[in-house]
């Protein structure tokens, strides 16, 4: 696949197959996101490979009343629809994947949430390229305040998670949204 072509054609798939990704394409999605820039070549990223679905489901458990709660102001169509899923019973933040992959930085980096970003893009067209599906979990976010939960992610020493990626075989084939026009501005 192409360079343009797999940033084109990448969606955010929401929607997997139960059989697990065999470990060898996860090592090569995870290379791909080490190949991403980083400030001064610093390269602050590490990554939390989980399958543990007993575990996701406890962490997507204790996300979803919270993620609720912070939307309680929030009525826009797409605030509405996505708090009617987190209410639904059985719903999971990770979508049932079968391979969440937490990206963690050194946390005395100050750019590490830039570079562990670009570093999940990199992962993300990667898996597309591999025919695997992926989504950027955001909902992660609020269990980080709670030491006892995020013990389970068995994040290194001196780093601090920036972001959860879903994978899996996708059963869906999502299209494209709308692109908005991009504000450009040339300075000649």
């Amino acid at each position: 696949m192409e360079a343009l072509d797999a940033i084109m054609t990448r969606r955010s798939v929401r929607k997997f197959e139960k059989r697990q990704i065999p470990d060898k394409d996860l090592e090569k999605i995870i290379r791909a996101g080490t190949y991403a820039p980083s400030a001064l070549a610093l390269q602050p990223w590490a990554f939390v490979v989980v399958q543990d679905q007993t575990f996701l489901n406890k962490v997507s458990d204790y996300c979803k009343p919270r993620m609720i709660s912070l939307m309680k102001d929030a009525h826009d169509g797409m605030s509405d629809a996505f708090r009617a899923m987190l209410e639904s019973p059985g719903y999971s933040i990770y979508y049932d994947a079968p391979t969440v992959i937490m990206i963690v930085g050194k946390t005395a980096s100050r750019f590490r949430e830039i570079d562990c970003s670009l570093c999940a893009e990199n992962m993300m067209l990667a898996a597309h390229a591999l025919g695997i599906g992926s989504c950027w979990v955001g909902s992660t976010e609020v269990a980080y305040e709670n030491k006892e939960l995020m013990a389970g992610f068995r994040i290194p020493e001196g780093y601090s998670p920036v972001g959860t990626i879903v994978f899996g075989y996708p059963t869906e084939s999502p299209e494209a949204h709308d692109k908005h026009a991009p504000k450009v501005t040339w300075v000649r």
